[in-house]
């Protein structure tokens, strides 16, 4: 009997001493930061992270503000190592600084800008990527392991990339480019398309307007596209282990078996190449 109460006391010992170790994760500390910087009508913001998300939306207001979250497992000191570094001009910089490797933090920014500024480029990792009505102009959305969603983006291009995430674009006034792996895409209400990848994801896009030749590819999932109505394009399919079914009247169908079909839009133009393996293609009109 005494021997396991010292067994006992003996574990509660050690389970004392490792909870104070670094390499052991504990509560989650957090540290926030705030800034508001003034910046000139239709300047540029880029925001670079190294590990976590990021929320961009719009506000009435004239100035910048920025909001970031540290968050760790393991106690202030990991805090410490991660400072969060703003840099005034054009364009106006927020990122994400490392004072020693590795640390084991993650960052989560909310930034809301005036209407006329211009959201450049956002990088993260480990993270999602969220835009509400923000001002884009030939912008960059790159992330890993993580979503990019986008609602609202009137402006210019934009171009989203991102690995084991999906992709959600809706409202981008200019055209966008999609590409990420291992998970969907689905793109609505956006001025046009220049392209648009993933593997082992489904594609749902409406296609409005195109400037040149684009694809639009999958693999291991299937593909739906809607033509917009006007729309002037040629139209080439395919799909292995799958199915090509078409629902668009204004489709001329020059050749069509059951895995391919290749046709035209209006008075034709650039080409529109669809393709994917192990699963269905879909094409419907307005």
């Amino acid at each position: 009997m005494q021997r396991t109460v010292y067994a006992v006391l003996a574990l509660v010992v050690i389970a004392t001493a490792l909870s104070g170790c670094t390499g052991v994760p504990g509560l989650e500390e957090t540290e926030q930061f705030d800034r508001t910087v003034a910046v000139e009508p239709e300047s540029g913001i880029v925001v670079i992270n190294r590990n976590g998300d990021v929320a961009v939306n719009v506000h009435g207001g004239n100035d910048v503000l920025i909001t970031a979250v540290k968050r760790s497992a393991y106690g202030q000191g990991e805090l410490d190592k991660v400072r969060i570094e703003v840099t005034e001009g054009n364009p106006l910089r927020v990122e994400t600084v490392y004072t020693s490797p590795n640390p084991r933090v993650s960052v989560d920014y909310t930034i809301s800008l005036p209407p006329a500024v211009v959201l450049q480029r956002v990088e993260t990792s480990n993270g999602g990527i969220e835009l509400s009505g923000v001002r884009v102009e030939g912008s960059e959305l790159l992330t890993s392991n993580g979503p990019v969603i986008v609602d609202g983006a009137p402006g210019g291009d934009l171009a989203a990339t991102s690995s084991n995430g999906r992709i959600e674009l809706s409202g981008v006034e200019g055209y966008v480019t999609a590409t990420t792996s291992n998970a969907a895409i689905t793109v609505e209400d956006c001025g046009g398309i220049a392209g648009l990848a993933t593997s082992n994801g489904a594609i749902n896009a409406e296609i409005r307007a195109i400037r040149g030749d684009m694809t639009v590819s999958s693999s291991n999932a299937a593909i739906t596209l809607r033509f917009a109505e006007g729309l002037d394009a040629r139209v080439t399919a395919a799909t292995s282990n799958g199915r090509i079914a078409v629902h668009d009247p204004a489709l001329r169908l020059e050749e069509s078996t059951g895995t391919s079909v290749f046709g035209t839009l209006g008075n034709g133009g650039p080409t529109v190449t669809v393709r994917t393996s192990n699963a269905d293609i879909t094409l419907l009109g307005p």
